[in-house]
């Protein structure tokens, strides 16, 4: 009885966890600049067949937010399973390392417990030294930048850029270009993510793909800015008549649009050109994505493999008047998160969850170890039943432009509270469900001075949480 007891534990440690030929594969895609603006996602405008397609055989997260909506302390985040209090990662140009000397990265990880690892693409912001991988491949940022400008040229000559720096300076931050898909920056990396598949094939492997559009400049082959049904696109409150009033919001909330619109404030056309040109750009990644999942099917990979695919943080598209990342509102936090799996049955998850959690989720998903300095939490119960709950509040931080102030957004499923320097910057409160494009601040209506009081003491409570070592 005692020997049939410890052969019954033994069996169920290694059934527990995959055997190495029963590994998962993974393939992390990741989207430079995108937010939620995928059909699938319910914007009508859109045209993301691939991406949709994605979401059709696996999870979608449909309210997924980013830690910090800037590419590199989101990165920094994910990549670490760390909140930006933890990396002290807070611009573009601080490592992760200044806050996790010996913290172990995502695909590091996946490489220390036998996988063959690698990246392609735009994948760190700031390389991290000690992530040593067998495939590093970098995105090649110049041949978009010289397809922007000979489009412009060709396509928008009044558009004079402002200064030398080649491909900066321009006041509308797009182009449709006569060029070929394959001349493009995000091409090559879906062909060099594809012999990198061909390559890890034979073993379990950890990939990690970065595309680079839509980030500006919104740049992308002419077929896919005709694939935008323009006129059925619909601008935010700011461009509707009578406008939007922003006079009494914080000072630290808004900034400048140093990348679209940098010299002159749109008209409602050029607003709506602008988005037609960010769908482009996505419906131009969603493509490129598209190779790439094309390829592991091919390869009979795709019922063995985990597909992560996200954009890095949201992106404000012409809500309040901008047109830029660096926000803690909505559009700025809210990310698209999708997760095909094997053994994970298709379906929506209305929960929320956040950027954070996606790193332990992988280790779960394919039975690695939990690292100690992870900060996330699984989501493989809401991947499992329908019925999880997700988090009770998504947490983002945020670095004024315009201020310097450090700011905070928790968004809960039916409101959003955002505070700036502890509240000496401003505060403001949302009711989501009533006041989904936020134009109604609600922080000094008496009726919710208890609920601002939670919502402070919440905050409160995660960032002693989340800072301390």
């Amino acid at each position: 009885m005692k020997h049939s007891a410890i052969l019954f534990s033994i069996l169920a440690l290694v059934c527990g966890r995959p055997s190495a030929a029963e590994k998962p594969n993974v393939l992390f895609i990741i989207v430079d600049d995108l937010t939620t603006t995928l059909t699938c996602m319910g914007n009508p405008g859109a045209h993301t067949p691939h991406m949709d397609a994605l979401a059709a055989r696996g999870v979608r997260f449909d309210h997924a937010y980013t830690q910090f909506a800037l590419c590199n302390p989101s990165r920094c985040s994910f990549l670490t399973g760390c909140y930006p209090e933890r990396t002290k990662a807070l611009d573009l140009v601080t490592s992760l390392r200044g806050g996790l000397p010996e913290g172990v990265t995502l695909p590091q990880h996946f490489k220390s417990n036998g996988y063959v690892s690698g990246r392609v693409g735009k994948v760190f912001h700031v390389p991290d030294p000690k992530t040593k991988l067998d495939v590093e491949l970098g995105a090649p940022l110049h041949k978009d930048t010289a397809l922007f400008e000979d489009a412009k040229a060709e396509n928008d000559p009044d558009d004079k850029p402002h200064g030398k720096a080649k491909g900066e300076g321009f006041n509308r931050a797009w182009a449709a270009s006569s060029k070929p898909d394959s001349e493009f920056t995000d091409y090559q990396i879906a062909s060099d993510a594809i012999r990198t598949l061909e390559q890890f094939k034979d073993k379990p492997f950890f990939l990690a793909v970065g595309f680079i559009r839509p980030h500006t400049p919104y740049v992308a082959p002419k077929p896919f800015f005709d694939a935008i049904d323009k006129p059925r696109l619909v601008l935010p409150p700011f461009y509707r008549d009578g406008g939007e009033d922003l006079s009494k919001m914080p000072a630290s909330a808004l900034r400048a649009n140093n990348n679209v619109f940098r010299f002159g404030q749109p008209t409602i056309g050029e607003a709506r050109d602008a988005m037609q040109a960010y769908l482009a750009a996505t419906g131009f990644v969603d493509s490129q994505v598209g190779r790439v999942l094309a390829k592991l099917k091919e390869l009979q990979l795709e019922e063995k493999t985990i597909v992560v695919l996200t954009g890095d943080h949201g992106y404000q598209l012409g809500e309040h008047g901008l047109w830029a990342k660096q926000t803690l509102f909505e559009g700025g936090t809210h990310v698209p998160l999708i997760v095909a799996a094997p053994g994970v049955k298709p379906g929506e998850r209305d929960g929320l969850v956040e950027q954070v959690d996606i790193y332990p989720t992988l280790c779960q998903l394919a039975g690695l170890p939990l690292p100690k300095h992870l900060q996330g939490r699984s989501l493989k119960p809401m991947l499992d039943d329908p019925g999880a709950k997700g988090r009770q509040a998504a947490i983002s931080t945020m670095v004024s432009t315009r201020t310097k102030l450090i700011g905070h957004s928790v968004r809960t499923d039916a409101f959003r509270y955002i505070e700036w320097d502890e509240g000496r910057g401003g505060e403001q409160l949302f009711d989501l469900r009533n006041d989904p494009d936020e134009l109604h601040d609600l922080s000094k209506v008496p009726a919710h001075a208890g609920r601002m009081t939670r919502m402070r003491q919440r905050l409160a409570a995660h960032l002693k949480s989340v800072s301390a070592p």
